[in-house]
Order: C-alpha cells, then sequence, then structure tokens
C-alpha cells in the first residue's frame, strides 16, 4: 500500500534544521459488521462497512506550521473514495472533519478518522453484467488546507487501502 505527505521536508544531518513530515500509522482498515479480526476485504452491500485511518505530523516546525494554520484552519478533512478495478464507478464514499487541535501543539501531533460508508454505496459484481466488477480500490485523503498565501502551506497526505470486493449474501 501506498502513502504521501506534502509537506515533506525531513530532516538534514543537523537535527536543528527545519523539518516537518507526515506519515500514515495505520492504513486503511475495511471493518464490516460483524467482522472476523481486525479487517475485512469482502464487505457486504446491504450493510454499512467503516473506514479507519490513522496519521500523525511531525519535526521541529509542527508547533509553529499548526499554530499558524490553526487560527484560520480549524480541521483535516478526511475523504474516502472507492476506485473500481476493472468496469464500473469510481466513488467518494464520504468525508469527516477532524479537529487540527490546538492552541499548542507537539513535535509529533497525532490524529485519526473514522468514515462509515452507507449500505448499497457500491455495486457488486454481477456475472451476466460486464459493467460493474464489484472490486474496489479504496483511497483515504487527509486534507488541511491553509489561508497563508502560497499552495506550499497546504498540508495533504492519501493513503492507498486495499482493494475489497462487494458482496451481497443473497
Amino acid at each position: 500500500m501506498t502513502d504521501r505527505f506534502d509537506p515533506n521536508i525531513p530532516p538534514t544531518k543537523d537535527p536543528t534544521d527545519p523539518c516537518i513530515e507526515g506519515d500514515f500509522t495505520s492504513i486503511v482498515g475495511i471493518t464490516d459488521r460483524p467482522t472476523l479480526g481486525k479487517s475485512n476485504l469482502v464487505v457486504n452491500r446491504d450493510q454499512p462497512f467503516d473506514i479507519t485511518v490513522e496519521w500523525h505530523v511531525f519535526g521541529n516546525l509542527v508547533p509553529l506550521w499548526l499554530t499558524a494554520l490553526s487560527a484560520r484552519t480549524r480541521n483535516w478533512v478526511v475523504t474516502a473514495y472507492a476506485e473500481s478495478q476493472g468496469p464500473g464507478d469510481e466513488k467518494t464514499l464520504g468525508s469527516v472533519n477532524v479537529p487540527i487541535g490546538g492552541p499548542t501543539f507537539s513535535l509529533d501531533e497525532k490524529y485519526s478518522a473514522k468514515l462509515t460508508v452507507p449500505a448499497n454505496m457500491l455495486a457488486e459484481e454481477n456475472p451476466g453484467d460486464p459493467t460493474q466488477s464489484g472490486t474496489y480500490k479504496i483511497v483515504v485523503t487527509t486534507f488541511l488546507d491553509s489561508d497563508l498565501g502560497a499552495v506550499g502551506y497546504d498540508m495533504m497526505g492519501y493513503a492507498e487501502g486495499p482493494i475489497i470486493k462487494v458482496e451481497s449474501p443473497l
């Protein structure tokens, strides 16, 4: 699974150099109800399911960066998407806001989000219908919009989650 954050300014050899990085600590868990274990790769089309993600931003610029942003931007916007693998639709599955916190920030700020996808949001494969594969790649984005001017102050990360199969038990 792939993930990335921007900006991603790693430290140089000098640990006092300015740096800020982001990383996903738990990449896109899919939990059907009921679940057998931590997550599912086959979800019941007729039931809602949850998508969870955890991330953190870290480095010596985090307090300055998030303090500047928190004056204007209050939330991370976390959005989940489903991309059909084979024929079918691409869908936005939902979005939630996650407060950035404050008024003071540490050098390692941790966040998590859970999105609940409503029942019947994704189509299942129908062997007689070549237009739906019923198989989807889940992608989650985390976005922190900045009003500070240049685009470079926005923060964005994405995580490609598992490929899931949608199935109706009937």
